[in-house]
């Protein structure tokens, strides 16, 4: 994420949290943060684990300013270039998914708590991408990215996405964060249990609660 980024987090993003209920994309940039920094600061946690922020990849934004997100995920891919995976939370029509990020095998795992065949908007714009970040590094060989169905937890409600990709992206940094094949070692399709959840929704509480500034 950019310097100076601030995330801005309503009475209603938390009650949805609490709920159950649809979350808001705030929620899932306040998330990644948190185990952003949790990767960099806790020697117990892999170092191998990079972020694209929801927002700036997100298909409303894709829409509204194509060039700008292009750029956006160049520099990401640059930055991040040492990481084993980007994890990238991804928002298109009303669904949440994550899309880990593997530079090194060239390969985009598509986790979907609703597995369906899915036109993604974003896989255009993020192969260009790569694409370019290979340009740069003055290669033009080995440029096209393979996007994989990765076997997952299945969500039972219509509302579980957002909290789906919560526990996915957290199972990979506390289990997966140096896989050598993600596919074969993340693979289950039960639902997650409500126990699961919980968890995931206090490592957000807790970090919010110990970084927020409350604004009248």
């Amino acid at each position: 994420m950019e310097k100076d980024f601030e995330i801005s987090v309503t009475v209603e993003d938390t009650d949805q949290l609490l709920s159950g209920a649809w979350l808001n994309i705030s929620i899932i940039q306040v998330f990644a943060t948190a185990l952003s920094e949790l990767c960099f600061h806790d020697d117990c946690h892999p170092n191998s684990i990079g972020f694209m922020c929801p927002e700036m990849i997100s298909a409303t934004m894709l829409k509204s300013d194509a060039d700008r997100i292009l750029l956006y995920m160049t520099r990401s891919m640059s930055a991040l270039s040492s990481k084993t995976f980007i994890l990238c939370p991804y928002y298109e029509k009303s669904h949440w998914m994550l899309l880990v990020l593997c530079l090194s095998k060239r390969e985009v795992y598509i986790f979907d708590s609703q597995q369906k065949k899915r036109n993604l908007m974003i896989k255009e714009p993020l192969n260009n991408a790569f694409r370019s970040y290979k340009r740069l590094g003055g290669q033009s060989k080995g440029t096209k990215l393979t996007w994989i169905p990765a076997q997952c937890a299945q969500q039972p409600g219509s509302l579980d996405c957002g909290y789906y990709v919560m526990r996915f992206m957290y199972d990979i940094i506390m289990n997966h964060g140096n896989s050598q094949d993600l596919t074969k070692d993340f693979s289950r399709t039960l639902p997650y249990s409500a126990e699961e959840i919980n968890e995931v929704k206090d490592f957000w509480a807790d970090y919010f609660m110990n970084n927020v500034e409350f604004l009248a």
